[in-house]
């Protein structure tokens, strides 16, 4: 009972200090539980011995590239023998059935691709009639887009391959560290993400 009681307390004041840096509670307990994850694995990892920060930094970034070629290679053999030609048009398609529409504009933002290249996966994807296009009634002058019957029915017929190639991505790692991995890239998206006179660097 003691024992649990510590831990409680350990907890309680775990809470405290997600507060003290944050500024506010955590939403739910899943985010809890992945910045408390975070902490207890920085506690008990170090840097290991002979390697420079520098070349880690290098390590990283070629290995976050491969992840990105990785993926490739998987939606390329989950998309053979369908009308989706590339990630970028499934990534469109599926992000349209979550809503009711998008602006052209905000979707490829979504999807951080230069206003040329993300008007040419729109365009694709409406000439095979997966998304219709419509004014925007509060921008003359901005369209919007919207998933059709044909797009949805695609989309899911592609779903069970996708989420084979969500699998592979992560690999057999468990599910803690699956935890650990999102809060840390969550991290560096977040970093990437703030305007440059916002973002916070480590010392």
């Amino acid at each position: 009972m003691n024992n649990s009681l510590n831990i409680v307390a350990e907890l309680i004041e775990q809470l405290k200090r997600f507060e003290n840096e944050k500024g506010q509670e955590p939403h739910d307990v899943k985010e809890f539980t992945i910045w408390l994850n975070q902490v207890v694995f920085e506690h008990h990892t170090s840097l290991e011995a002979g390697h420079e920060e520098n070349d880690i930094d290098m390590e990283l970034t070629f290995l976050l590239i491969m992840q990105s070629k990785h993926y490739k290679t998987y939606c390329k053999e989950a998309l053979i023998d369908t009308e989706i030609n590339s990630p970028d048009e499934y990534s469109f398609l599926y992000h349209l059935s979550l809503v009711d529409s998008f602006r052209k504009m905000e979707l490829i933002h979504i999807h951080l691709l230069e206003a040329p290249s993300g008007i040419e996966v729109i365009k694709r994807l409406l000439k095979k009639g997966f998304i219709e296009e419509f004014d925007d009634k509060d921008d003359k002058r901005a369209k919007r887009v919207r998933i059709s019957k044909k797009g949805r029915q695609e989309t899911d017929k592609l779903t069970p391959n996708m989420k084979e190639v969500y699998t592979k991505m992560t690999a057999e790692i468990s599910l803690n560290e699956k935890i650990h991995v999102i809060s840390f890239l969550r991290e560096l998206n977040d970093y990437h993400l703030a305007p440059k006179d916002k973002r916070i660097d480590r010392d």
